[in-house]
C-alpha cells in the first residue's frame, strides 16, 4: 500500500498524552511506541525498506489516505523473506490493563469516502512473545462466504491489523493513540487472547506482559480452513507497518 500523499514528521513528546488517572497508561521511557526493530529479514535500509520506520512513532493520513514515505513494507510472497518484522520496546514490556493494551498502525483507507464500507488492506497476522523464540498468535479468522476470494469488507477480517485506518498522527492530529475512534488502528487486548493455544504461555503473558511482537504478512501464512495462503487484494504487494503502541507499559528486571 504504497500511493498515498506525503506527510513531513516531527516525532511528539510523551508529554502529550499525560496520566491523569489509574485507567491512563504508565508510559517508562521515552515513548509509548515500540523503538527497537529486533528482525527484519528484508531490509534495505533506505525507502520503504527501512525498518526503522516501523519503530519511529505513527503518521497516519486519514480514512481515505495513508502514510506514504514513513512505513516500512513487507511482501505478500510466500517466497520472499521479507515477510514479518519483529519489534519490542526498549528495556520494557506491555502489560495487561484495562481495555486495549496495545494498539497496531498499518495503513489501509476506505476507498472513495470515510465509512463506505469497503476498504483497500493488507492484513498481518499479530503475534507475542516473552522470550522471542515462543510465540502466540492473536487468534484471527476469515470469514468472508467463499473463503478463496478475497473480501474488501473488513468485518470479514476478525482479530487481523492492517484493517482499520490510521487517524493518528504524530505531528498533525496527536489524539489519543489508544481511543479507537479517534485515533484508528487495530487495537488488542491481552483478555482475548486463547488459552487453549499455548496454556502455559498465554497465561504467562495475560499475568506478566510481552516483550516482543511479530508482524506477518497474512498473505504468506496458510488458512487452516482452505488450506492455502489467505488471500488478498489483488493490488497489494504487502502490508505497510507504520507503528505500534503500548498502553500499560512497565520497565523489564
Amino acid at each position: 500500500m504504497r500511493y498515498f500523499s506525503l506527510t513531513a514528521v516531527i516525532l511528539l513528546t510523551i508529554t502529550l498524552f499525560p496520566s491523569c488517572d489509574n485507567e491512563n497508561p504508565l508510559y517508562i521511557g521515552d515513548t509509548p511506541y515500540a523503538d527497537k526493530v529486533v528482525s527484519a529479514p528484508g531490509a534495505t535500509g533506505s525507502g520503504y525498506g527501512k525498518s526503522s520506520n516501523a519503530a519511529d512513532g505513527v503518521h497516519g493520513a486519514g480514512c481515505t489516505g495513508g502514510n506514504a514515505s514513513d512505513v516500512y513494507s513487507l511482501s505478500n510472497e510466500s517466497s520472499d523473506e521479507n515477510t514479518y518484522i519483529i519489534l519490542r520496546w526498549s528495556g520494557r514490556r506491555v502489560t495487561n490493563g484495562t481495555g486495549t493494551d496495545f494498539a497496531v498502525f498499518e495503513n489501509p483507507f476506505d476507498n472513495g469516502t470515510c465509512g463506505s464500507g469497503t476498504r483497500f488492506m493488507d492484513q498481518l497476522i499479530v503475534s507475542l512473545s516473552i522470550d522471542g523464540t515462543e510465540w502466540v498468535d492473536f487468534p484471527y479468522d476469515y470469514t468472508a462466504t467463499d473463503e478463496t476470494t478475497y473480501s474488501n469488507d473488513p468485518a470479514d477480517w476478525s482479530g487481523f491489523a492492517g484493517v482499520t485506518p490510521v487517524l493518528f498522527n504524530e505531528e498533525t492530529n496527536p489524539v489519543d493513540p489508544f481511543s479507537a475512534a479517534n485515533a484508528g488502528g487495530d487495537h488488542f487486548d491481552l483478555d482475548d487472547l486463547d488459552d487453549s493455544t499455548n496454556p502455559t504461555l498465554v497465561t504467562k503473558i495475560k499475568n506478566e506482559g510481552f516483550i516482543y511482537i511479530k508482524l506477518t504478512a497474512a498473505g504468506t501464512v496458510i488458512n487452516s480452513d482452505t488450506v492455502e495462503n489467505f488471500v488478498h487484494d489483488s493490488f497489494a504487494d504487502g502490508p505497510d507497518v507504520d507503528g505500534v503502541y503500548g498502553k500499560y507499559l512497565e520497565d523489564v528486571e
